[in-house]
């Protein structure tokens, strides 16, 4: 279809993007919508920003308690409020009614949506005709000085905002046919294959936009591209001489004065893709399959201009995999500006980290996501991701001997691993934790076989039974002890680190 965005309305504003909850963070703003905000104003537009999942969050500040963390950036959230808020929408979805489809043992039906087309649509018309949620999305909308927009954005991350902006999809078309309602995010990206085949993925949306789209998205807004599709990609990148995307995202002050101040970290991105990208449980590879460079002097430049304009001077890259080599060149050039900041980012284990600790301690480095996985030599082949746990533990040990705070990624129930095996990872997290003294904190999970990941595709040699259409895991035949050992890693997030008995491999399972 051709969407005709001159035709003249009562529209109050050109475009709005909205951020539906759950989103499990609570410390920093989404980064897509401002990179978007960022394209629309060089077009000459103003791109507002409707963060529904913080304004959920705020309800319920008063009601949890707090899990002590230093971490910086995504790991430095409120675990236990952002579980409760994310508990009392699920609750709300009325999905309990329905008969979950191809749901993984253990998993929560809602939160992974692992629910049918039909059974989805009948919830979302008894939803869209009345009740909390419907009428909490329309009081947060529809009273906006900018609402109606002309163009209206949902972006989609991951399988637990699925109902909530499908919901809020059918409001807005019900009251408001005539805005263009558009589609996008990285679970819409990861589910391309399959929106192009079955038009019951576009329900209430008249285009679709998958990947980076934010100069596509930007001419939109500005009517620009008068042949926009249902389903539209992403421009080419620029050249080689400078970074090849937008490394200034645009915030507005409103909408970061709805975070808590001592939390508030801007996010940033630097590098796109994973230069590794060989974790056979990852999906970077088919979400951003494009790797590029960072152009370190252009990174401090945009970290130096977001302190300058909001006086926040916390940052936290979302790169997918920050390579110790980028590290160093990013920690030289903020050393240069001597302009102090501080910053997370995700990497993985390399012995250079130890030699490098120092300087990016006094860079401002405060947290490191280590993706350690598993220490299990079996299960490292398995995932194709190799460390030695003596250069494990020394890396782990050097970032935190400087103060910088280790988050230690690590996954349990891989194919043919033992109950004794997963107790002994625990145990041995307790003790690095101990060594560390308590500079690491850590993110447990376990292994889900996920859409768009090598372990889902011929020949893993595992086999899978089946998914719901807008769910991101599929049934497998995971390890029988999983389901009742990943409560207790739930648990385990949930409490506080600091504890003498945190955590424990002695926890009763």
């Amino acid at each position: 279809m051709v969407v005709n965005l001159h035709v003249k309305s009562d529209f109050r504003s050109m475009g709005l993007i909205v951020v539906p909850p759950p989103s499990p963070s609570d410390t920093n703003p989404p980064l897509g919508p401002a990179l978007l905000a960022r394209a629309a104003a060089r077009h000459g537009v103003d791109l507002g920003v409707a963060d529904l999942n913080i304004a959920h969050i705020n309800r319920f500040r008063c009601t949890a308690r707090r899990r002590p963390t230093a971490a910086l950036g995504d790991h430095g959230k409120d675990r236990p409020l952002v579980a409760t808020a994310a508990q009392n929408l699920f609750a709300q979805f009325g999905l309990a009614g329905e008969r979950p489809a191809f749901l993984p043992p253990g998993d929560e039906p809602a939160q992974g949506m692992h629910y049918s087309f039909e059974a989805l649509e009948r919830r979302l018309s008894l939803s869209a005709k009345g009740g909390d949620l419907a009428q909490w999305l329309q009081n947060s909308l529809f009273s906006r000085p900018d609402w109606p927009p002309r163009v209206l954005g949902v972006s989609l991350m991951g399988p637990s905002q699925v109902f909530v902006g499908l919901l809020l999809l059918e409001l807005v078309k019900r009251r408001h046919p005539s805005v263009t309602t558009v589609l996008g995010g990285s679970h819409v990206t990861l589910l391309m294959d399959q929106i192009r085949v079955d038009a019951r993925y576009q329900r209430h949306v008249d285009i679709v936009m998958p990947g980076h789209c934010e100069e596509a998205f930007a001419r939109l807004l500005a009517g620009d591209d008068s042949q926009s599709t249902r389903i539209s990609g992403a421009q080419s990148l620029r050249g080689p001489d400078g970074p090849s995307f937008e490394y200034l995202p645009l915030f507005d002050g409103a909408h970061l004065a709805m975070y808590p101040r001592e939390q508030l970290t801007l996010p940033v991105q630097f590098t796109r893709g994973c230069v590794y990208g060989r974790c056979t449980f990852c999906t970077y590879p088919r979400v951003e399959p494009v790797t590029t460079d960072l152009f370190e002097e252009q990174a401090a430049d945009a970290m130096t201009a977001l302190t300058d304009t909001h006086g926040v001077n916390k940052f936290s890259l979302k790169d997918s995999l920050v390579t110790a080599p980028m590290m160093e060149r990013l920690a030289g050039a903020l050393l240069a500006r001597r302009h102090s900041v501080e910053w997370s980012a995700t990497t993985k284990v390399n012995r250079r980290l130890t030699r490098l600790a120092p300087l990016l301690a006094r860079s401002g480095l405060r947290t490191v996501e280590l993706g350690v996985e598993t220490i299990s030599p079996r299960g490292q082949t398995m995932i194709d991701k190799r460390a030695r746990l003596v250069d494990i533990e020394d890396v782990i040990l050097a970032l935190s001997a400087e103060g910088i705070t280790v988050i230690v990624n690590l996954v349990f129930g891989l194919p043919g691993e033992t109950l004794a095996e997963a107790e002994q990872q625990l145990a041995w997290l307790r003790n690095v934790r101990e060594a560390a003294n308590g500079h690491v904190d850590y993110s447990l999970n376990a292994l889900q076989v996920v859409r768009g990941s090598p372990m889902a595709e011929p020949p893993s040699g595992i086999e899978l039974n089946g998914i719901a259409p807008w769910a991101y895991s599929y049934v497998w035949e995971r390890p029988s002890w999983v389901v009742e050992f990943a409560g207790q890693l739930t648990s385990l997030e949930l409490a506080d680190p600091f504890a003498e008995d945190a955590p424990s491999a002695k926890t009763p399972l």
